[in-house]
This record gives C-alpha cells, structure tokens and sequence, in this order.
C-alpha cells in the first residue's frame, strides 16, 4: 500500500531569457592567422572566427559578429536554421587596414511566439570560398504564461498557486508572459465551469479579478485560465476552491479523494496542492522574467513527518540548486521505513507557495529553504544504512501514492525531537541515518551519515510561512479539520489553516491541549496497555496500535473483526492534557468490497507492535491515531519553538497536539 508508513497538463513555468552561443569549429580550410598584409601568403586559406555579442535581453535581439581573414576581403553571407525561425537584418561588412580582415555582423531577431523551445543555428559562409564556414547555436525559449497575484505591499508579484476563497469574495490575477514583447504579452481569460462558478470582472489583456458567487452551498473548484493571444497553445492556470463557510489567505483545501494516480485509490489519504518555484521567486510589478515555478497537486499532508519532499518528475521545469560543501558533495536526505521502502534524493533550495502563504519572505536571505528532490533514477546507490538492505525505493507517484508529501509535524526540521537536534552534533557524536554527503560519483552502499548544520537540515516549510505581503505570520503550526464520516465516504473535502492563535480563524477555543515528553509522543491507554508513543497522524491511512483481533486474508495490514468492533482510548499529555476517545473497527476487507473506489473510511484499523508486550521505548508502545482519528474533529499540530535544552518550557511554545 502506498506510503503506509505506520509511522515507522502541467503549469507552463516562465523561464529567463537564456541566449547561448557556442563557437564551432570551420566546416574546411585551416585556422592560421598570420600578421601584416605583406606577409599574408596568396596561399592562405580563408577562415572565419564567429565572436557572439548579445544585446539586451528585452528586446529578444542577439547580434552576431564573424571575423573573416581573406585576401579578397569579400565576407561572408549570412542564412539561419531552420528556416524563416526569426529574421536576420542589419547586415554590416567593414574592411579592416591590415591582415585581410573584413568585419562582418548580422542582427538575429527570435520570433515572439516561438511554440516550442528551439536550438537556431546561424551560419556564416565565406563568400570567396562557400566551403568554408562557422556556425553558432541560440536557444530561442517558447512563449510561456505565469498567473501572478499582487503582495499587500503593491509592489510585488507572487506566483499565484491554488487559492480558497468564500463566498462573495475577490481574487485579483495578473499573466506574466514571457518573452513580452509589444502586444506578446496579451492573454485572453477564461473561467472553467462557464457557468456556477463565479465571474470575472475587471478584465484586461494582462489582468482580470475572480468574484466568487453570493451564495455557496456546497463547496466546488473552479479554474481560472489564461491563453497567449500571440501563441494559444501557450498557457497559465490556477484552481480556485470555494467553501461555503468562508476562506482566508491561510486556509488551503485538502482533499481525501484516492490521490493523484489513476485507478489507483489510496485510501484516508489527504492531499493538498503546492506551488514550487525556483529560489528568490518574488518580482517586481514591472518583472516581466520571473523565476520558473510549478504547481503539484497530490500532495500527500502527513503530521507525522517534517519538510517538503517532491518527486523530481513531477517538478520536469525546475532546477532547484543543491546543497554541497567544500570539495562538491552534494548533501542527500534519506526517509527510511521499517518496511524496507524509503525515499532518496538531494537536499534542495525552494520557494514554497500554498493558497495565500509564502516561505518566500522568510527565506529571501538564504534564496529558498531546504527540501527533498526524490530521485526519478534507479541506478543510484543508497548506502545500506538508509535503505535497511530493502529494495521499494518508493520513487514513482505510483510506488509512493503521491506525488510528495508536505510533513508538517510539531518540530521545525527533520531531525529535531523534544528539541533537541540529533543531526548537528550538538547532542550526540554519531549522526542517524538521515544525511549523506556524496561525490559526483554517487554515494557507497557502506557510506555513513554525516553530521548537518540545522539550517540545512530539511524544514517544516510551516515554519516559514507568513501570507503575502508578510503581514501575517502563520508559522507556528497548522490546523487540520474534517467533515464526519459515518463508514465510508467516495470523497470528502477539508481545510488545513496555518497558524495558531495568529488570526481569528485559528484560535485554540475550548480545545485540549495535549504536551508531548522528549520523544514528541503522549501516553495512550488501551485494552490494560499503557502506549508512551501515541501521536497523531495524518500521514497514516488507519489506526494502527497493538491487538488480538484478527488480520485481514486480504489486505493483511488491516484488522478483520467478524464484526465491527466498539472500543475506547485514553490520551494523556506529558503534563497536561488528558481524554477519552471511542472509535470503531471494521472488516477492511469487507469495507474494500462494499465501497469500491471510495477514498474515506471512518472504521479502519491495523496492528503495530506485539499486543501485551509493551516496554517503553520500542514498537510495542505506539499508538498511531491515524487520518480516520481527523474525521470530524478539529487538530492542532503546534511546532516546537523552545530553545535546547528545555529546562523550563512555556506549553504553549512547546510542540503540541490539541483537539
């Protein structure tokens, strides 16, 4: 089952301008440039040196400059391939006084609305001598579109990701068009529903503002589009959820609805939508180049993991600069399941945007903060620490259910628990198995972890995130909240709000507040068991804890009750908090049968650890309050803000769950 970890077509990115030139070698003759007129033997073959000059960026323009040596000072013509793919003008030919030098240059202008991303070719020819000639490359970008939305400050753009809206309510989008050039940066808008989904107001050839409808009873998505006049098949889109009850900038919809993959249900998955973009991705209201950016839904919303981690095929328009030290190792992160799965690739710099928050004001000093790439390729060699000997490197959204996962847990990087960090040294000698520097040759199957700095360690991008304009800061913890679900359900929507006690939509209210110990657990008591590792997550598709009742024939990491079975569980804090829950399980199997293709089940439920042998600290103790824990209630996940060592630690800076 996908990423069952017990805790144990695309948005068109607008690129840079990028004008490469690459001298090659002549097609005939030598390359012997000899000195005064006198000297220049009448036997002298003709050869040409191409000496690239680019202009301004903006103007699309490149200008080409062919130093030619020959007796007859005759020059060179000029042709490009392929064909017709720009213009070329301004032919100039100068002869120089001395060495038989004529100066030839030629301006290259790159059509506007290239389709696809071309390699031109411009080619100078010796007129004297048409077998002699040299050639250079441009690579001429398509035309591509970037939905933006202004900062409350009005003099920023942030790429636009998914936004939640609610009735009534105002979005204002901006297209970004690259290359703009003239009227290049044209677009015509379009709303998808046509009808029921809202309007459009305010509409011009760059700009538009969405106006959600009065009235909402259920909640729905719409798309908002924007299409290149000057190339159609060159467009910018962003989805847009309105909820019933109202939205604000830091509310952003999670979806349990089977996951990203087709007739693949994954189910008690939630999943959400994040915009990633290459460091320093806010721009300027005049920008016309902003930084590449991608939206990825199917993004897995686990409580029980830290940090952003993103399948490098699913960001194909990224190149999301790596961390490397000294001598050009590049720092790998690995997530190691006691299944034998894991996930593996490099520690990377991003920008995160998700519906109206942003990492990006937190992390302009340092250009992005850390992430995980997944790695697509099979032939890398992960060290043996980090895969266990296990073979499911879970590298696929169909091997891992999800295209990534945004770990959002009560602690502010991957390798703080407590507090205390276990990656930088500062607590014990030997790293764990989460860090690896390797060379460019890869890493050893018997490489060691290393030790890492927390500021590169991977983060709880919550941490970082404040609403655009950087009026709101939401990064001290996230809210998850679900509609009941009596058995099953095809689908359901809920929200996850960011931020606890920073806006009126976060406030704690009447919630109980559940402390963690050293280990960011709480005690769990059931069935005469007292679990010290019961947490709550998002990230498991079922309750998981230590029982009698049989294992499904099927779908054996399910229980199989004959029938379903009513129980209860006590949770208690470290040093406050304490409740009695009531929950029920079900034959999965059954379940599975009966609700095909469904994505919610209320009542599923697995074993972990050995039933009646608990000892504090192993596998035995936990009890894992999966996603069917969420349905119907309202969670806090607060991170964890005490300095190490805490001695003396407020609560409610502490890292937390509340419900």
């Amino acid at each position: 089952m996908p990423y069952s970890k017990k805790r144990i077509m695309p948005t068109t990115a607008i690129g840079l301008l990028m004008v490469s030139l690459m001298l090659l070698s002549a097609c005939g003759g030598g390359n012997t440039l000899l000195g005064t007129n006198s000297l220049f033997p009448s036997t002298a073959p003709v050869t040409i040196e191409l000496t690239p000059v680019t202009s301004t960026q903006d103007a699309y323009v490149t200008t080409v400059t062919a130093t030619v040596y020959d007796q007859t000072n005759q020059g060179v013509t000029w042709t490009i391939a392929p064909v017709n793919f720009g213009t070329l003008s301004a032919q100039t030919s100068m002869n120089q006084p001395t060495d038989y030098q004529t100066i030839a240059s030629v301006t290259y202008t790159a059509p506007s609305n290239a389709p696809v991303n071309t390699t031109v070719t411009i080619t100078a020819t010796s007129i004297s001598n048409p077998n002699i000639s040299a050639s250079t490359t441009i690579s001429v970008p398509a035309i591509t579109v970037l939905l933006t939305t202004l900062s409350s400050y009005y003099v920023e753009y942030f790429p636009a990701p998914s936004q939640t809206l609610g009735p009534a309510q105002q979005l204002s989008i901006r297209a970004l068009v690259t290359p703009e050039i003239g009227t290049n940066g044209n677009v015509k808008w379009t709303l998808s529903p046509s009808t029921g989904a809202g309007s459009l107001t305010d509409e011009t050839s760059t700009s538009v503002t969405y106006v959600a409808p009065t009235t909402v009873s259920s909640t729905f998505n719409a798309t908002l589009t924007a299409t290149s006049l000057a190339n159609p098949g060159a467009t910018g889109s962003m989805q847009i959820t309105v909820l019933p009850s109202g939205a604000a900038p830091n509310v952003a919809v999670v979806n349990v609805d089977g996951g990203p993959i087709p007739n693949q249900a994954y189910p008690n998955a939630a999943f959400t939508s994040v915009t990633i973009c290459n460091p320093n991705s806010v721009v300027t209201v005049n920008a016309t180049l902003p930084t590449p950016c991608q939206t990825v839904d199917g993004i897995l919303v686990d409580t029980g993991s830290y940090g952003l981690r993103i399948l490098q095929s699913e960001i194909p328009l990224l190149k999301l600069p790596t961390l490397a030290n000294g001598i050009g190792s590049t720092l790998q992160s690995c997530v190691s399941n006691v299944d034998g799965s894991y996930l593996w690739g490099p520690v990377s710099l991003a920008d995160l945007y998700i519906s109206g928050e942003t990492s990006a004001f937190a992390s302009r000093p340092t250009l992005g903060f850390p992430i995980q790439v997944i790695s697509s390729s099979d032939s890398v060699v992960v060290p043996d620490s980090c895969s266990n000997g296990g073979t499911s490197n879970l590298n696929t959204p169909q091997l891992l259910g999800a295209n990534g996962i945004l770990g959002i847990g009560p602690e502010p990087t991957d390798c703080t628990v407590g507090g205390v960090n276990y990656c930088d040294g500062s607590a014990q000698d030997t790293a764990p198995n989460l860090y690896y520097a390797c060379p460019a040759i890869g890493c050893l199957s018997t490489d060691s972890p290393v030790v890492v700095p927390a500021s590169l360690q991977i983060t709880n991008p919550v941490t970082l995130l404040q609403t655009y304009g950087g009026f709101g800061n939401d990064s001290n913890g996230a809210i998850l909240q679900f509609p009941a679900v009596s058995t099953a359900a095809s689908a359901i929507a809920g929200t996850l709000t960011f931020g606890i006690g920073t806006e009126t939509n976060n406030q704690l209210g009447n919630a109980t507040i559940f402390t963690l110990d050293s280990n960011d657990n709480f005690t769990t008591t059931f069935d005469g068991q007292t679990l010290t590792g019961g947490f709550f997550d998002s990230g498991s598709n079922a309750l998981f804890f230590p029982s009698s009742m049989p294992t499904c024939q099927a779908s054996t990491q399910f229980f199989c009750p004959s029938s379903p079975v009513i129980l209860s569980a006590k949770n208690q804090g470290a040093t406050q908090g304490q409740n009695t829950v009531s929950f029920t399980v079900n034959n999965a199997d059954d379940l599975f049968s009966a609700y095909p293709g469904y994505a919610a089940f209320a009542n599923l439920a697995g074993p972990i650890g050995t039933y009646q042998s608990c000892s504090n600290g192993n596998s035995s103790c936990v009890f894992d309050w999966g996603l069917p824990f969420f349905y119907g209630r309202t969670v806090f996940t607060h991170i964890d803000s005490c300095a190490p060592p805490p001695t003396v630690c407020d609560p409610l800076i502490a890292g937390y769950f509340a419900y």
